[in-house]
């Protein structure tokens, strides 16, 4: 779903309007569990939800709002949509700099007088910056409620992540659901520096989610990871290292 962003001329008294919005999103993905997904539409018209210009017909949006689970995989999908669209833009803005600085180089050949003893740039390094893989274990670490599992002793080092676009594998702890969940990077002040969702699914024996975290504008330093399931209420908190 598109959600606006707050403008002055948009504000309740000591909320935001994005604020509220974000309030209202985490209720709706979590106050209607349907674990059976009944009535649901199916992955592929999710997709097609997503990718449309135009909202969803009446009906469409009235399950959407009614349906946890469709309104996790809904916003995870539209969300990594969004992110494949600006993938691409960004490839095709590298080729047109690759040939631009192609042809640069040749015109400064044919003008000797021209040339620099400076290598040419080369843009496509900078614009590629592919989206990395990375790997979050927390089977290691017990899950709790309202406080880092890490801080335990005896618990290993907290999972460390690069400030990179990163695509992140996490291997949930034993006896974690399958379904939606949502994931949230907050810094030492409460505050979201990241949120994404996906749908988890059992592999090779393990719950695992697989969910993109861009940390590109993430400060150096300990965050706490917040790992909610849709159906329920409470999340679990870890601590994670971003270097």
């Amino acid at each position: 779903m598109r959600w606006r962003r707050s403008t002055p001329g948009n504000m309740l008294p000591g909320f935001s309007e994005e604020r509220v919005l974000r309030a209202g999103r985490d209720y709706v993905g979590s106050a209607f569990p349907n674990p059976d997904r009944v009535g649901c539409p199916g992955r592929q018209r999710l997709e097609v939800f997503a990718r449309q210009p135009s909202a969803p017909g009446e009906n469409d949006v009235d399950h959407l709002m009614t349906c946890s689970a469709c309104f996790v995989e809904y916003h995870a999908i539209r969300k990594a949509w969004k992110r494949r669209k600006v993938a691409t833009i960004g490839a095709l803005v590298a080729a047109a700099l690759v040939l631009i600085v192609s042809s640069g180089v040749v015109i400064s050949r044919r003008h000797p007088e021209a040339t620099s003893n400076a290598p040419p740039k080369r843009p496509v390094e900078m614009a590629q910056e592919q989206v990395r893989n990375a790997l979050i274990d927390l089977r290691p670490f017990e899950r709790s409620r309202g406080e880092s599992a890490n801080n335990a002793r005896g618990h290993p080092s907290p999972p460390v992540l690069d400030r990179a676009n990163l695509l992140v594998t996490i291997l949930l702890p034993v006896g974690s659901p399958q379904g939606p969940y949502v994931f949230q990077l907050l810094d030492s002040t409460g505050s979201s520096q990241v949120e994404t969702s996906c749908n988890a699914a059992i592999k090779d024996y393990i719950t695992t989610a697989v969910t993109p975290f861009d940390l590109r504008a993430v400060s150096p330093g300990r965050f706490t990871l917040t790992v909610r399931h849709a159906g329920e209420v409470a999340s679990a908190s870890y601590t994670v290292e971003v270097r």
